[in-house]
């Protein structure tokens, strides 16, 4: 089967089997979709450049770069697929495959800085899955702590209201804009019907940091 010949349904149907797929992959198509000029009819279309430049700021240029070498950039589920293989291989290569399961399992859907931070407590304190709760537990709140730490708030320039992560600030203004508010990864949808809503700003000015 070539690239071109990928049964996209088989794809969704394999994401929705594992909640680790779905993280990723939902994320990497929210930034494909908010990238879109318009409202896409449909996720077999071209990913645009302004995309693949969100995408790299996300997921790192290594990773978008091997992408797109290796699936073309004419399917947007097709290159989201891709990146979720290439991102969770390289999240098991440094540092094991529990540890990546347990990372984006336990990190807020979509919050794939946490997920790292997570899975890197877990191997750097030689955490497995035969260890006891405690020290995984343990090692899971060190993971999140150091996600919050490296999460990227941002302010509504509407309210003044500072928000710990985007995904944060989108769930929290997204019935403004007549979307669901229950999804983590709305954000996407938000910026693309108010570009200009939000700034970014320090952790700092985040109340509680």
């Amino acid at each position: 089967m070539t690239t071109g010949q990928i049964n996209t349904t088989q794809i969704v149907s394999q994401a929705i089997m594992s909640a680790m797929t779905v993280s990723v992959l939902a994320t990497a198509l929210g930034i494909m979709i908010a990238a879109c000029e318009g409202i896409p009819m449909g996720l077999e279309i071209p990913v645009t450049q302004k995309a693949i430049d969100d995408m790299k700021s996300a997921f790192g240029a290594p990773v978008v770069n091997k992408a797109v070498e290796e699936v073309g950039s004419d399917n947007i589920l097709v290159l989201a697929a891709k990146v979720e293989d290439l991102y969770v291989a390289d999240m098991r290569k440094k540092y094991g495959d529990w540890e990546t399961v347990t990372g984006i399992s336990q990190a807020p859907a979509g919050d794939l800085r946490t997920a790292n931070e997570i899975a890197k407590a877990l191997h750097d304190k030689k955490v497995t899955a035969q260890s006891v709760p405690e020290k995984v537990s343990e090692a899971v709140s060190t993971g999140k702590r150091r996600g919050r730490q490296v999460a990227q708030p941002v302010k509504d320039t509407k309210t003044g209201i500072v928000y710990g992560s985007k995904a944060r600030a989108g769930m929290a203004v997204a019935a403004k804009y007549g979307l669901d508010p229950k999804n983590h990864f709305i954000w996407y949808e938000v910026i693309k019907k108010d570009p200009k809503r939000f700034v970014r700003v320090s952790p700092q000015e985040v109340e509680g940091i």
